[in-house]
């Protein structure tokens, strides 16, 4: 199925693709800004652990508010909980305002957290909500294979947009027009039709009514007892993790992906201010070298997941078989070895190169991970399994942010992504040691039947 194919003949998603395309944009048109400011009120010597805070005020959110996120999108209508998330972040974001009024690193720090604690919900609610949204397999394939490719655009061209718009009408422009972004967000997202909490088909339909009836009285209490919602929201959560580790295919992508994101998280940590410095170090008359840098390094990481998406849907698209578990294992080998030639760059432009290779393959990785865990998840436990995994690899990338941060100011940048890299290549090659076998049927399904959902 094509991209054309796909949106034309299918409205809901279209919406849903219109809304990301925007407030994507705003987002990265915002992040060079916000990064930028972070760098310059840091001060020479301390940007890695100041981009490191920054970066953990972002992710640490996903992982405090993940399980209440995933409970939450698999009780509430997942279209109205993007909606309220979309119209909650326009008003945070211009809480940057304030914080480039008040020179104030706190400030960026917990409007940062907010956004990101809102996002919590929007993410666990998009991803459980497409699978409803995209029903066939291969419109599930090219949906992902479409929102990776989207989300590498987006990057391009809005951190290209970010470096221009902040040079010319300065950052508080930019800060504005990403809160315009979340609300035309919500508006796409107001016209979608589709029950993005309908079940798959009628054995998983009366699976969770059965699911529903057997809920106790401490549970239809949720709303009244705050006590009780961390209690149910917590049993829930284990509830949805159980699930994971009764699948096999489920249980290695978790168990690699932490390693992703462990050796991911002293990349992501460190890209600005990497960007920064060779942006300075670049010779070229700018406004805003600081700017130019890390623009130029984000706009190529988005090239890269422009080229690669397609690239995704080509590997990954015979999911009926095992070569998409396959692809999925030497892609991120590559990741990490990318990563490790990204830490050898010595010019602002060898590593935008280099970062374009790496985004290209990393499409391939991901379409290949997210397709399988939304074929294999069973739509009640759907919000779970997402909000498990966000939270995972966000426990483990915050982990990695703190320390590189602090590591990269004592020793270099370069060291610490290097050893990023590593982490990666480690988990790349555990993935063949874990791959488990999988039979045609079983990749076939939708979702795991009902006799495999966690009693």
């Amino acid at each position: 199925m094509t991209y054309r194919q796909l949106l034309a003949g299918n409205p809901d998603f279209r919406r849903l693709w219109f809304g990301q395309v925007i407030s994507e944009i705003g987002d990265w048109l915002n992040n060079i800004a916000v990064l930028a400011l972070t760098i310059e009120l840091a001060g020479a010597g301390r940007e890695g652990f100041a981009i490191a805070l920054y970066a953990i005020a972002r992710h640490l959110p996903l992982f405090l508010f993940g399980p209440l996120a995933g409970v939450t999108v698999d009780r509430a209508d997942r279209k109205r909980v993007m909606i309220g998330a979309d119209i909650a972040r326009s008003v945070l974001a211009l809480g940057f305002l304030a914080a480039a009024r008040f020179s104030s690193l706190s400030m960026i720090y917990a409007v940062g957290a907010s956004l990101f604690s809102v996002s919590a919900f929007f993410n666990a609610a998009k991803r459980a909500a497409l699978p409803n949204i995209a029903t066939e397999a291969q419109e599930l394939l090219a949906a992902n294979s479409l929102s990776a490719s989207t989300t590498a655009a987006t990057i391009a061209v809005g951190s290209a947009l970010g470096g221009i718009v902040a040079t010319s009408l300065g950052r508080d422009a930019v800060f504005i027009i990403n809160a315009l972004t979340f609300l035309l967000s919500a508006e796409m997202l107001r016209r979608i039709r589709a029950q993005t909490n309908r079940s798959a088909n009628s054995v998983i339909d009366n699976e969770a009514a059965q699911i529903q009836r057997n809920r106790s009285a401490a549970q239809r209490r949720f709303v009244k007892s705050f006590r009780g919602a961390l209690r149910q929201t917590a049993a829930d959560f284990w509830r949805g993790l159980k699930y994971v580790r009764r699948d096999n295919v489920l249980s290695a992508i978790f168990i690699v992906a932490a390693g992703w994101g462990l050796g991911n998280g002293a990349a992501r940590a460190l890209y600005s201010v990497f960007g920064a410095q060779l942006g300075e170090q670049s010779g070229l008359h700018v406004a805003r070298p600081i700017d130019f840098g890390i623009s130029v390094l984000f706009v190529c990481m988005g090239v890269g997941g422009i080229v690669g998406a397609p690239l995704a849907k080509r590997f990954n698209r015979r999911i009926e078989n095992d070569g998409m578990g396959a692809g999925l294992g030497r892609s991120l080998t590559l990741d990490g070895c990318c990563l490790i030639i990204f830490s050898l760059m010595p010019s602002l432009w060898s590593a935008g190169l280099t970062l374009i290779v790496r985004e290209m393959n990393f499409a391939i990785w991901w379409t290949a991970q997210q397709t399988l865990m939304m074929r294999r998840t069973n739509n009640a436990f759907g919000g779970r399994v997402f909000a498990s995994y966000e939270t995972l690899t966000t426990l483990m990338m915050t982990g990695a942010m703190f320390l590189s941060g602090k590591f990269a100011d004592l020793y270099g940048i370069r060291i610490v992504a290097a050893i990023g890299g590593i982490v990666i290549t480690l988990s790349g090659l555990l993935w063949f040691a874990l791959k488990p076998r999988w039979n045609d049927a079983e990749v076939e399904t939708t979702a795991p039947n009902a006799k495999n959902l966690p009693a």
